[in-house]
């Protein structure tokens, strides 16, 4: 059996860059604390834990310390609340998600109808959303789009790991919505490089297997994108599975 890697694959820049720097937390002196999960990887956040750097899931579970915002990024209420509270933080966001964050902001600044492109639940839309002080309209696909109303302008801002293919056809529709129509790709180059590289390797193969964790939304995107060529697509988590 041949067992061929993607071209691009592994960590994008934004979760390397987070992960290293709750390794460096760990190694300093003091507690440190990841508001939610760093990433989406069920076995690095693992990893961290056992190096002392525990998940909490509201600023109020901890008093002193450092407190570390994962890469999805959160609203401006919560490095209020921290600084508040005395808290060292420690900002880890995703570079791609703060653009997006600012793009958002701007959107609503400047009058416009915001719709963001993305998972409705994911921490990273709903930070991308808190920007824009709740004020964006979420839409997944491309019957939600749809059902939108025509606006006199519109600003479109996009989950960094949202399908650049899905992304495509909504954006076909939402030009039908507004005559003045803003859009911020907001999809990080990592994403559309893994996407590409993932679909031009599935439709050459028998098998694909796609690793990463199961609440990762860049993972769960990536199989989506293979399964939508045809190919057999596996999304698997470890090695036992």
């Amino acid at each position: 059996m041949e067992i061929i890697l993607a071209e691009n694959h592994g960590f994008c820049y934004g979760v390397k860059r987070a992960v290293e720097m709750a390794d460096e937390a760990a190694n300093s002196e003091g507690k440190s604390y990841t508001l939610g999960p760093i990433i989406h990887n069920p076995q690095v956040v693992g990893r961290l834990e056992s190096k002392g750097v525990s998940p909490i899931q509201e600023v109020a579970d901890i008093d002193e310390g450092t407190m570390i915002i994962r890469s999805h990024g959160v609203g401006p209420a919560i490095y209020a609340e921290a600084e508040e509270k005395g808290l060292h933080i420690l900002d880890a966001t995703c570079p791609h998600v703060k653009k997006a964050q600012q793009d958002a902001k701007s959107v609503i600044e400047d009058g416009m109808t915001l719709v963001i492109l993305g998972e409705k639940n994911h921490p990273e839309v709903k930070s991308i959303n808190l920007w824009a002080n709740n004020k964006g309209i979420i839409i997944e696909d491309e019957e939600s789009a749809k059902k939108l109303q025509i606006v006199e302008k519109m600003g479109v801002v996009v989950q960094t790991t949202f399908s650049q293919f899905k992304f495509n056809s909504i954006i076909e529709i939402l030009e039908k919505k507004s005559k003045n129509l803003k859009i911020f790709k907001t999809i990080c180059n990592a994403t559309q490089e893994r996407q590409n590289s993932a679909v031009e390797l599935a439709r050459n193969v028998d098998l694909m297997i796609v690793v990463g964790g199961k609440n990762s939304g860049n993972t769960n995107r990536l199989a989506e994108v293979c399964r939508d060529v045809g190919c057999m697509t596996h999304h698997i988590e470890t090695s036992t599975e």
